[in-house]
């Protein structure tokens, strides 16, 4: 009973009415920082698996959308991210050494805004976006020699964060994200030989400025 009783408030917090923002346009520029947890290396001919230690690295872009003025807003929106990544080692004349794991990637997001925080000036919200990864890569360096993997696919992201006006038309917004792509084929770039399949799934934590117009 006393989970229902706490699923039921966070239900009725979600659904509290507020006043939503106005209908317009508006643009946002974003940087952050990303993180991932490690993953597995595949590397083919040869089904060579490697565990990958991946770390912490950089997030920047920006989005321009649509607020329908009833709570709802959708956008478009360009990302790069990239994480650090520990040495890898697949074996004599295969990629090895320290590298990153990057991306470029473009998004349509659905969001939608609620009260979370009890003031008029921030409000909180929650998306789902469909994304076309337009290049993925795995870059490795080893004794100045560098080795390069990439390809491109499809993803999912969520998104959590909450907004605040500062004034008419500025803003700034804090949020969190999180993308997932399975299975990703990187082919080998400028002399790399094979091809290593792996999973993307980067966290981010973001703050955007942004205009509505």
């Amino acid at each position: 009973m006393k989970n229902l009783s706490t699923l039921a408030a966070l239900i009725a917090l979600v659904h509290t009415p507020i006043a939503f923002a106005d209908a317009g346009w508006y643009a946002q520029l974003s940087g952050g920082l990303a993180s991932q947890a490690d993953q597995t290396l595949v590397y083919t001919p040869g089904n060579v698996r490697r565990e990958a230690a991946l770390g912490s690295g950089i997030l920047g872009g920006g989005a321009a959308g649509y607020a329908l003025g009833n709570g709802w807003r959708i956008e478009g929106e360009f990302i790069y991210q990239s994480v650090d990544m520990d040495a890898v080692n697949f074996g004599t004349g295969l990629p090895a050494g320290d590298g990153n794991y990057a991306s470029t990637s473009l998004a349509v997001n659905a969001l939608y805004e609620f009260d979370l925080l009890g003031t008029p000036k921030a409000r909180t919200y929650v998306g789902l976006g469909l994304v076309r990864i337009t290049e993925i890569d795995i870059d490795f360096e080893s004794a100045g020699v560098e080795r390069s993997y990439a390809g491109s696919d499809s993803a999912v992201q969520a998104l959590f964060g909450a907004r605040y006006d500062l004034g008419e038309n500025s803003y700034i917004d804090a949020g969190v994200r999180y993308l997932a792509a399975s299975d990703v084929e990187l082919d080998g770039e400028d002399g790399a030989v094979g091809r290593i399949r792996a999973d993307y799934r980067p966290w981010a934590l973001t703050v955007s400025w942004g205009w509505r117009f």
